[in-house]
């Protein structure tokens, strides 16, 4: 009876089982974080920008 083995098991959760084709969605989640984070940027920008102006003309 033969119980060495030559190579030791792998767990089945290790095993990358995603398919290779199917559209990554972290991509997706990184531009829409990115344009949500310039749209915030710009307007706060305009915000602050009228504020200077507000009290600008005071």
């Amino acid at each position: 009876m033969y119980t060495e083995h030559s190579h030791p098991r792998i767990h089945p959760g290790t095993v990358d089982r995603s398919n290779p084709s199917a559209p990554k969605r972290t991509f997706a989640k990184s531009i829409v974080s990115s344009r949500l984070r310039q749209r915030l940027s710009v307007a706060l920008g305009l915000c602050v920008g009228l504020a200077a102006l507000v009290v600008a003309f005071e």
